[in-house]
């Protein structure tokens, strides 16, 4: 090589020194690369983390040779200011040659030998491309790990996050939770899954997971419900005092709405009307009973056991469920001390779902029974619409249509009125009208 194909090999062998050295610290350094370097890995993981690790001391191993063999070469151009042939061939050989010596305990194990050797020698090509190949061999696992992670491990952070929000507000409430002493065993478990083994049974984790982090979240969610409630218990108990009376109001209008019903239509069809105020009310006034729970939830407002009346059947008013709600509710709002908060939260959103159903269900029902009147209103209206056009058509006195008329009229004024009857003949008073047969 001449004096300046040396100085251009050696500014260019340089700069892919820079270039690779930031390369391999930035590997060094990932954060992925660090945590498996850190972690008890174990299956898959752990197979493929050993093989990266050997990938990656033969990295270094080879990053540091090259860097040994460009340093004499930078020596040797450096050390005289005119180049004689002896330099010129030495460097020759050094930039050029196979002047990288890779020490036989830095190569894999399978390509080593007992024999004695002097070590694998390589030319700084041949040394680039064994570290580009040993580079991407550990780039990929780390990429294949933070895929893993990067998909699963926000969704357990925040399950994390979660439960441990939860359990904050339970000891400020004095409370205890089971089902979060769980939820916390298995964030635990699953993170355990997808630190050690992110490749293998931590890749299929994902489910889990987002099952996790829902269940951490309702119970935040609860928790913060039972802390609301303590802190404002009163209102909401009077609250949803004024709830039930709505519900008993709703109940009675639709009462009274079926009575109506009754005298003015003929064989209505009649939505159910259960009597489920008195039932609430039960469980509203329980929830202030000193020590002890609500003695029960009442029937089902979509359903349940009714009495002939549509209303439900009488019972002694306790269940299995009842039991239970009233030995986790000793010490709540109408005990002594602080403590199953939780439960009362429950009790209460239990209650609060139900009046709401029940009041849906009592004005749906006032709904119905009502659009029964206003058929029978809308009927007459249409009929006395027929009867002004039959006399705009100068047919008032038409013996026939007079008498289809009075007919109609009579069944809509019959008190209780059939509507099915009365429908067909305004039906047939309208088509008289019209030319057709009635």
């Amino acid at each position: 090589m001449s004096a300046e194909g040396v100085q251009h090999a050696l500014r260019v062998r340089r700069e892919e020194r820079d270039r690779i050295s930031g390369d391999v610290l930035d590997l060094d350094a990932h954060t992925v690369f660090r945590l498996l370097g850190g972690s008890a890995l174990h299956g898959e993981t752990a197979r493929r983390w050993a093989d990266a690790e050997r990938r990656a001391a033969l990295l270094w191993a080879l990053l540091d040779a090259y860097r040994e063999v460009l340093d004499r070469a930078e020596r040797i151009a450096g050390s005289r200011r005119r180049l004689g042939a002896s330099e010129l061939a030495e460097l020759t050989g050094l930039l050029t040659g196979p002047a990288v010596r890779l020490a036989p305990e830095a190569r894999p194990v399978e390509r080593r030998s007992l024999l004695a050797s002097p070590g694998e020698r390589l030319t700084l090509d041949g040394a680039v491309a064994a570290m580009d190949a040993a580079f991407r061999d550990v780039t990929a696992l780390v990429a294949d790990v933070d895929a893993v992670w990067s998909a699963v491990l926000p969704g357990l952070d925040a399950a994390t996050a979660a439960a441990a929000a939860a359990r904050g507000l339970l000891r400020g409430l004095g409370d205890g939770d089971p089902e979060l002493d769980a939820c916390e065993r298995e964030i635990e478990r699953l993170r355990g899954e997808l630190l050690g083994d992110p490749l293998g049974s931590g890749r299929g984790q994902a489910g889990a997971v987002e099952r996790t982090a829902a269940t951490a979240g309702r119970l935040r969610e609860r928790a913060e419900r039972a802390t609301a409630l303590r802190r404002g218990y009163g209102a909401h108990r009077e609250a949803l005092g004024l709830l039930v009376g709505r519900v008993a109001e709703a109940e009675e209008e639709a009462r009274r709405t079926r009575d109506l019903v009754l005298v003015k239509i003929a064989s209505p069809a009649l939505p159910a009307l259960p009597r489920l105020a008195p039932f609430l009310r039960d469980r509203l006034t329980a929830l202030d009973r000193p020590g002890t729970g609500p003695r029960t939830r009442g029937p089902d407002p979509a359903g349940g056991a009714r009495g002939p009346d549509g209303g439900p059947e009488a019972s002694d008013g306790r269940s299995e469920d009842s039991d239970r709600h009233s030995e986790d509710s000793a010490g709540g709002p109408g005990g002594e001390g602080g403590g199953r908060w939780l439960a009362w939260a429950e009790l209460l959103a239990d209650l609060e779902r139900d009046a709401e159903q029940a009041l849906r269900q009592a004005e749906r029902a006032t709904a119905e029974l009502r659009e029964l009147l206003a058929r029978r209103d809308e009927l007459h209206g249409r009929l006395e619409a027929f009867r002004a056009k039959a006399v705009r058509l100068g047919r008032a006195e038409d013996p026939v249509l007079d008498r289809l008329h009075r007919q109609a009229y009579d069944l809509l004024r019959t008190a209780p009125c059939d509507l099915r009857r009365a429908t067909v003949a305004v039906t047939g008073y309208r088509r008289a009208i019209e030319g057709g047969a009635p």
